[in-house]
């Protein structure tokens, strides 16, 4: 008989933790992907491809706010001129991605 209560016991320990393990991994929120807070849109994908072979999106996200339009094109110009893999036709998209994502609101 103490054997089928053993028994009975390690499978309600067994049940808890697993219940435990259910309720913690479920329950956790899903960790943000760098750029989520991004609109989606062809300049998004400009952004991914021309900016993070040099930074993380944080370093780019952290200023929103921050600047204007004009400004967010000199440091697309500047970029492009650092070695940013950016053609001709994309700087200007890519300047009004950034400005509406995360430019200066005056």
């Amino acid at each position: 008989m103490s054997r089928s209560f053993r028994g009975s016991g390690a499978s309600i320990a067994a049940g808890t933790v697993l219940a435990a393990v259910a309720f913690w991994s479920s329950g956790s929120p899903h960790a943000a992907e760098p750029g989520d807070e991004l609109p989606d849109g062809p300049a998004k994908k400009v952004l991914q491809r021309a900016c993070t072979t040099c930074h993380d999106l944080d370093e780019v996200t952290k200023f929103k706010g921050y600047y204007t339009r004009a400004q967010w094109k000199d440091i697309v110009v500047t970029m492009r001129e650092y070695g940013a893999m950016l053609d001709d036709g994309e700087v200007e998209p890519l300047a009004d991605y950034l400005f509406a994502a995360l430019g200066k609101k005056e």
